[in-house]
C-alpha cells in the first residue's frame, strides 16, 4: 500500500473518534488505530509515525495488505 492514501486517512482522524483497521500479511486479526493525535511521514519511502493518545506507532505502509475506515462510535 502506498503511504499517501493512508496518510490522508490518518490526518482526517486527528481529534475525532474515528477508528482505522489495518491488516498486515501473516496476521489473523486487524490492528486497530484510534485517538490519533499526530501523523507524520518518515524519511523512508513508506514510513509513517502515528501518535495516538495511548501509543507511538511506526508503520511501513508497504507492509499493509489493506486498510479500511472503521467506525465513528460517538
Amino acid at each position: 500500500m502506498e503511504r499517501g492514501p493512508l496518510l490522508e486517512i490518518l490526518e482526517g482522524m486527528k481529534g475525532t473518534a474515528k477508528e482505522l483497521d489495518l491488516t498486515l500479511p501473516g496476521e489473523n486479526e486487524p490492528i486497530e488505530i484510534r485517538n490519533v493525535v499526530e501523523v507524520e511521514s518518515l524519511s523512508s519511502t513508506h514510513g509513517l509515525k502515528i501518535t495516538t493518545k495511548q501509543n507511538l506507532i511506526w508503520i511501513d505502509a508497504g507492509h499493509i495488505a489493506c486498510a479500511w475506515q472503521a467506525r465513528d462510535d460517538i
